[in-house]
C-alpha cells in the first residue's frame, strides 16, 4: 500500500510539473481553437465525420477534396477490434487450455523433425493450429489465450495525415497500431498478403499514397496475441482478420480526414521507466512524445479531437499472462484514457523499449496519459508540410539459434536465399561495425518531418534506448518519435557495443540470460543491425531536413 501510494503521489508531481515545462509559451494555440475559415472548411461534408461504425471502424462515405493549406492538415482516425471472430473467416477458435499444448524454453534446444507436423497439421509447432497465443514469454506456445479482455478491447488504431502541397505535391503520413506482440515485413509462409510490405503497397497504391508512408507497429504486449509465430502457430484465419482489421482501420480514417490544426509536446516522464540491462548501466529515455490532430469549429460543429498519440518506451509486461485473458496491458489502458480525456482515437507506440522496463502496474497508463496536456496547450506545428524516405536492405543473419528457427517457420519471417554484408558505423572507414553472413533478410527504415518541428523514425525491431536517444539529438526537430517495433519486429537492436556475440549465439536462452549474459542478446539477429538502422535513419533525417 505504500508503495502504491508513493507511486501515485511521484506521478502525480510528475505530471504537474510536466505539464508546467511543457513548451510554455512556444507558439501555443488557444485551447478553444479558432472557427475554421471557409475557404479552408470547402465542403461541409469535409469536415463531417460520422458515427462509430461496426467493429469500433468510423464509417463515411469518402469527400473528394484538395490537400489543406499550410498550417493545417487533413487528419483521420479509426480503430478496428481484433478479437476473434473465426465464425466470419471459416475458422475454429480452440479456447480450451487443456487443447492447447504449452512448452518449455528447453524446447528450442531439442526441436524435433517438423515435416510431419507441418505435413498434418500446417504449423511446424507440436500443437493445436486452432489455439491463440500470448507472444513473447520464452519461445514457443506456453499461455494460450482462452479469452478476451472486454474492458479495454484490442484494436488496430490508424491515425492519418495529408499536408499541404509542396512544389505541387501533398505529403501523407499513415500511422497504425496493433495491439500485438510484434508484426513482420515480409512473412514467410503465413500469407503472401499480409506483412506491412504489402499492405503498405496495396493500400498505397488504391488510396493514391506513396507506400513510403506508412508506418506500422506493435504494441509489444505480452499477453496480446502472436502474429510472428514464435509462440505457436498462428491460425490462417486469423491472421486474414486481422491483415483485413488493418486495412478496414486505414481506409476508414483516410475516409474520415477533415481539416485539422496538429500540435505536439514532450513530457517528463522519469517515473514511469528504468533501465534493465544485467551487465552495465545505460541510460533510459526519460520523455514521453505526443502529437494530437485538433479539428477547429465550423459554423455549429464545435472542436473536437481526432487522435492523440503517444510515444514512449517501457516494455508492456504488467498483465498476467497465466489467466488465459488477452489483454494490451498498460498501452491500452493509455489509450483509452486518451479517447476518455480528449474524445477521437488513442494511440501509443513503443520507443527505445529493448532495454527497458515499466516502473508501475498496468495501471500506469492511465497515469502516464494523465501527464499530456489540454488540447491548447501543447507547440502548435504551424508548418504541416510532410516529408517521408524509406530504406530496405539486406541485412545478415548471423544469429545461428534464431535463424534456425526462422527457416523452417518457427518463426514465419521471410528469409532471402542470398548473402549480404554490412559495413556501418559512426566512422565506417576507420572504426566499421561490419558483418557478413550467407543468410540474409530484407529489412526497412522510415523517417519523416513535419515541418522542422516534428521528427517521427520507424525502426524494424526493439530498439535500445541509447540509439533512440541518439536520434533525438541528431534529428534536428523540437520533438522527435523514433518509434520502435515498426514496419516489423526483428528482435532485439542494441548497437554493436552493447551486444555480448558469444550470448548472441543461444547462451542468453540458459537460465534466462541473467546467469552469464544479457537475455536480450538471444534475440538479436547481428550484431551491427542496430548500427546499421541508427546510421540510416540519421542520414535520411538529414536529406528530409535540408
Amino acid at each position: 500500500m505504500r508503495s502504491a501510494v508513493r507511486y501515485l503521489a511521484s506521478s502525480l508531481l510528475v505530471g504537474v510539473l510536466s505539464v508546467g515545462l511543457a513548451w510554455a509559451g512556444a507558439g501555443l494555440v488557444p485551447v478553444d481553437p479558432p472557427e475554421l475559415p471557409e475557404a479552408i472548411a470547402g465542403t461541409e461534408a469535409a469536415v463531417g465525420g460520422s458515427a462509430q461504425g461496426g467493429n469500433g471502424a468510423k464509417r463515411g462515405a469518402f469527400t473528394e477534396f484538395g490537400p489543406p493549406p499550410p498550417g493545417y492538415v487533413h487528419a483521420g482516425a479509426a480503430k478496428v477490434s481484433i478479437e476473434p471472430r473465426p465464425e466470419d473467416y471459416d475458422g475454429t477458435w480452440v479456447q480450451d487450455r487443456d487443447q492447447c499444448a504449452t512448452l518449455s524454453e528447453a524446447f528450442v534446444t531439442q526441436l524435433p523433425d517438423s515435416a510431419e507436423h507441418l505435413a498434418s497439421a500446417g504449423s511446424p509447432w507440436p500443437e493445436n493450429p486452432n489455439c491463440l497465443y500470448m507472444g513473447g514469454y520464452g519461445i514457443g506456445p506456453m499461455n494460450p489465450i482462452t479469452s478476451w479482455d472486454q474492458e479495454y478491447g484490442l484494436y488496430v488504431r490508424s491515425a492519418v495525415l495529408q499536408g499541404p502541397e509542396v512544389d505541387g505535391v501533398s505529403g501523407a503520413l499513415v500511422l497504425t497500431i496493433i495491439d500485438g506482440e510484434g508484426y513482420f515485413w515480409d512473412y514467410g509462409n503465413k500469407c503472401d498478403d499480409c506483412g506491412i510490405k504489402q499492405l503498405s503497397a496495396e493500400l498505397g497504391a488504391e488510396l493514391g499514397i506513396p507506400k513510403e508512408s506508412f508506418i506500422t507497429a506493435a504494441t509489444h504486449s505480452h499477453t496480446s496475441p502472436d502474429f510472428i509465430g514464435g509462440w505457436g502457430f498462428v491460425p490462417d484465419w486469423y491472421m486474414d482478420q486481422v491483415g483485413d482489421a488493418i486495412r478496414e482501420s486505414v481506409k476508414s480514417a483516410w475516409a474520415e480526414r477533415q481539416p485539422a490544426i496538429l500540435e505536439t509536446g514532450e513530457q517528463l516522464a522519469r517515473g514511469f521507466n528504468h533501465e534493465r540491462r544485467d551487465t552495465y548501466r545505460s541510460a533510459e529515455e526519460q520523455q514521453l512524445t505526443w502529437m494530437r490532430a485538433v479539428a477547429p469549429k465550423y459554423k455549429r460543429k464545435p472542436a473536437k479531437t481526432v487522435f492523440t498519440l503517444g510515444a514512449f518506451a517501457a516494455h508492456p509486461v504488467t498483465a498476467d499472462e497465466s489467466s488465459g485473458v488477452a489483454h494490451g496491458d498498460w498501452p491500452v489502458v493509455f489509450e483509452k484514457t486518451l479517447e476518455d480525456r480528449f474524445g477521437g482515437v488513442g494511440l501509443h507506440m513503443m520507443t527505445g523499449l529493448g532495454n527497458i522496463s515499466p516502473d508501475g502496474g498496468t495501471m500506469m497508463g492511465g497515469a502516464l496519459a494523465g501527464i499530456i496536456p489540454e488540447v491548447g496547450a501543447g507547440m502548435r506545428v504551424t508548418d504541416t508540410s510532410i516529408r517521408v524516405a524509406q530504406k530496405t536492405w539486406a541485412q545478415p543473419a548471423t544469429n545461428v539459434p534464431l535463424t534456425g528457427l526462422g527457416l523452417p517457420g518457427f518463426f514465419d519471417r521471410k528469409f532471402l536465399g542470398s548473402p549480404a554484408e554490412v559495413r556501418t558505423g559512426k566512422s565506417p572507414d576507420t572504426a566499421p561495425c561490419e558483418s557478413a553472413s550467407p543468410v540474409s533478410v530484407e529489412v526497412p527504415a522510415t523517417a519523416a518531418f513535419i515541418g522542422n518541428q516534428l521528427a517521427i523514425t520507424a525502426g524494424p525491431g526493439e530498439l535500445f534506448s541509447n540509439l533512440t536517444n541518439t536520434i533525438k539529438e541528431k534529428s534536428g526537430a523540437l520533438v522527435t518519435m523514433p518509434l520502435a517495433q515498426a514496419n516489423d519486429a526483428l528482435g532485439y537492436l542494441p548497437q554493436s557495443f552493447e551486444l555480448n556475440p558469444v550470448g548472441q549465439q543461444g547462451l542468453g536462452f540458459v537460465a534466462g540470460g541473467v546467469a552469464v549474459v544479457n537475455y536480450e542478446d538471444s534475440y538479436s539477429i547481428d550484431r551491427c543491425f542496430g548500427d546499421k538502422v541508427l546510421e540510416e535513419t540519421i542520414g535520411m533525417l538529414q536529406a528530409l531536413r535540408g
